[in-house]
């Protein structure tokens, strides 16, 4: 085989190995948050720019933006992922988008006192509730909860006091 026969070769090899030659590319993410989402109303959604961290250049992060994901600047590099007190609210209603787009990611991206939680439809900055009413034990759906006639899910429940 000559060297114009290997060269297609060559390129293969050298084509699965470059992934592993850029530097962090095993890390999921780099250092820092993601900015919050300004709320804005899109007219239309923009082709992602970035899947992950690492497609981003610099110390810039794949994050969600109003209209689509594109790289961003972090936030909280220094703090990153701060925890707030308080429970999120339940939400017993979700939407039926496959992965719906998140407003944030960490309680350290909400303004003032608000918390990032599990929405309708993804994560939104979210005011904390005290007491019962945040998420707790009793809260949560048993995984077959959706197949479960009324009465059956009010005895369920029943049994959780």
């Amino acid at each position: 085989m000559t060297f114009s026969g290997l060269f297609p070769f060559v390129l293969l090899a050298l084509g699965t190995l470059a992934p592993w030659a850029v530097e962090g590319a095993g890390n999921a993410f780099k250092a820092g948050d993601c900015p919050p989402t300004k709320p804005a109303q899109c007219l239309i959604y923009e082709k992602p720019k970035c899947n992950n961290d690492w497609q981003c250049p610099e110390k810039k992060k794949c994050c969600p933006d109003t209209c689509g994901i594109t790289c961003l600047d972090p936030v909280n590099i220094l703090n990153p992922g701060g925890e707030k007190p308080g429970k999120c609210p339940v939400v017993r209603a979700r939407c039926m988008m496959l992965n719906p787009p998140n407003k944030c990611e960490t309680d350290s991206q909400c303004v003032g006192e608000l918390k990032c939680c599990e929405g309708f439809c993804g994560k939104e900055c979210m005011v904390p509730v005290k007491g019962k009413e945040g998420l707790g034990q009793a809260d949560l759906l048993p995984p077959s909860s959706l197949s479960l006639n009324p009465l059956e899910f009010q005895a369920y429940k029943q049994g959780d006091s």
